[in-house]
């Protein structure tokens, strides 16, 4: 008989008796032996007289025991092993690709395997020339809408140039300057609709004398004015003179109804007149010249005035 003894908390002892394990004969075991356990228990394992220590066989993963301490667990019992924790896999996310768009068919066609049937490529060029002939329609209706606007209602305002060569351009040698009329005529046509350019120029009276190399025409020569010409009168003592303020205040006159703005390149008072008349039709009248060579009353009866000096450096050749 084996006996155990067992140590309580607090220093008391309580014994107790457990059967006798019985063994085969001729063999001797060796007696367990109790330990003093610390909060649990220390267990050594009973080895056979026949196998020495040293030949123990190590623990198997399975057997669930262990040769070292083992860890602290609840109050007097046996450490137990944490349970692996299961972590899940990280599910793919898969995005779904966009359906492709629907093919238009035709109803009532199908395609063969090697092409369109000659029905569905005939149906499909009838509506392709059914689309072309809505935007010509589209286009003409365009283009009759611009027509209209154009004559009934023009969104700049018409001009008509009228230049009294000889005025300016005595006015001009008295500055000691010199003009280039196609700039001039571009810019008095700065954001209007020119309707016409007109100079009126004296010529001599020398029938073998070249037209464009006299000395009044040459300036304003295949620049896009319209050459209003006359010869020079000669007097007695010899001086010659060519007045345009008769030519020049009829055609004025005569085109007002179709103008909105006359602009006149000139410095003569005796147009003061003419600027009046034409003012009192509702037309704008500019009058543009040099200021030295300006009349006052003709400056003073205009819309606007242009003093050419202040622009010298835009009109210069």
């Amino acid at each position: 008989m084996t006996l155990r003894f067992f140590r309580r908390k607090g220093g008391t002892s309580r014994s107790s008796e457990e059967p006798a394990e019985t063994t085969p004969a001729g063999k001797d075991t060796d007696v367990e032996t109790p330990n003093r356990t610390r909060r649990g228990t220390r267990s050594r394992k009973t080895t056979t007289s026949d196998e020495p220590k040293s030949a123990a066989a190590p623990p198997s993963a399975s057997s669930g025991t262990s040769t070292g301490r083992t860890r602290r667990g609840r109050r007097g019992g046996v450490g137990r092993k944490k349970k692996p924790v299961e972590t899940k896999a990280e599910e793919a996310v898969v995005v779904p690709e966009p359906a492709p768009p629907p093919v238009l068919r035709p109803r009532g066609r199908t395609a063969k395997a090697g092409g369109m049937e000659d029905g569905l490529l005939t149906e499909v060029m009838e509506r392709q020339l059914e689309m072309l002939k809505s935007v010509q329609g589209s286009l003409s209706a365009i283009e009759n809408r611009l027509a209209v606007g154009a004559a009934f209602g023009a969104e700049r305002p018409r001009l008509g140039i009228f230049v009294d060569v000889p005025n300016v351009m005595y006015a001009a040698e008295r500055q000691k300057v010199k003009l280039d009329y196609a700039k001039l005529l571009d810019f008095l046509t700065q954001g209007r609709e020119l309707v016409r350019a007109s100079a009126y120029a004296p010529i001599s009276d020398d029938p073998g004398q070249r037209f464009d190399t006299q000395r009044f025409v040459q300036p304003f020569a295949n620049l896009g004015y319209r050459l209003v010409t006359k010869p020079h009168k000669r007097y007695a003592d010899g001086s010659m003179k060519a007045n345009f303020d008769v030519e020049l205040a009829i055609d004025v006159v005569a085109m007002s109804d179709r103008l909105d703005v006359v602009s006149l390149v000139s410095g003569d008072g005796d147009f003061r007149r003419l600027v009046e008349l034409v003012a009192s039709k509702g037309v704008r009248v500019e009058v543009i010249a040099f200021s030295q060579s300006t009349a006052q009353e003709l400056r003073a009866v205009a819309d606007r005035y242009i003093d050419l000096n202040d622009y010298l450096a835009d009109l210069k050749p």
